[in-house]
């Protein structure tokens, strides 16, 4: 289980650092629920979850963030198909410089395609 969630936050991370919001959204399922300093975001279908991660990727590449890099991934299994994983992630700029530092837990769903995002919780 470890190594196909560590790909999935790989994979997840990869397309994050290259601004590919369609890419990320095919890792998700729909309707998808995000939250972000306490308020629930409601995604409905896959287009909303596109632009929801469209404009987080525009806001953050706003700040000069170009690289998203998971430092560590906790996960704990909840039952055969469910899977809570915590991640701490780097956000740096173009010159490796770190500009975040923060954790962001995430709810995956197993089945025959793989790991899915479910959700996501932002700790801050």
């Amino acid at each position: 289980m470890a190594e196909t969630i560590e790909s999935l936050i790989q994979t997840y991370a990869d397309r994050y650092s290259a601004h590919d919001a369609e890419g990320v959204a095919e890792l998700c399922e729909a309707p998808f629920l995000a939250i972000r300093e306490g308020v629930a975001i409601h995604m409905a279908d896959h287009d909303a979850v596109r632009e929801h991660f469209a404009g987080m990727m525009n806001a953050y590449r706003g700040q000069g963030a170009t690289l998203w890099i998971p430092i560590t991934i906790e996960a704990h299994q909840t039952g055969d198909f469910a899977v809570f994983a915590t991640v701490r992630w780097n956000a740096t700029d173009e010159d490796g410089e770190i500009l975040r530092d923060t954790r962001t837990t995430y709810h995956l769903l197993g089945g025959d395609g793989g790991w899915r995002f479910l959700s996501y919780t932002n700790h801050f």
